[in-house]
């Protein structure tokens, strides 16, 4: 689960869930509206409104650990 800890946002793999949009079975992040969970193939419905949720999540944030370094 993706988490900030220590003012670091780690962004790591999500287990495939039901996406609260069309219903998918996917790995979702809360980038819906009102935070709701949602697959990427939605997310791109709406690109900026998932853009504009996604940077509210990191202003708090002081580094980004993607997981893969």
């Amino acid at each position: 689960m993706s988490k900030i800890e220590n003012g670091v946002f780690k962004i790591e793999a999500e287990k495939p869930q039901q996406c609260d949009s069309c219903g998918k079975i996917a790995e979702l992040r809360p980038y819906g509206p009102g935070g709701s969970c949602i697959c990427f193939v939605c997310g791109m419905k709406d690109e900026p409104g998932a853009l504009s949720r996604f940077v509210a999540l990191l202003d708090d944030v002081e580094g980004v650990d993607y997981g893969n370094e």
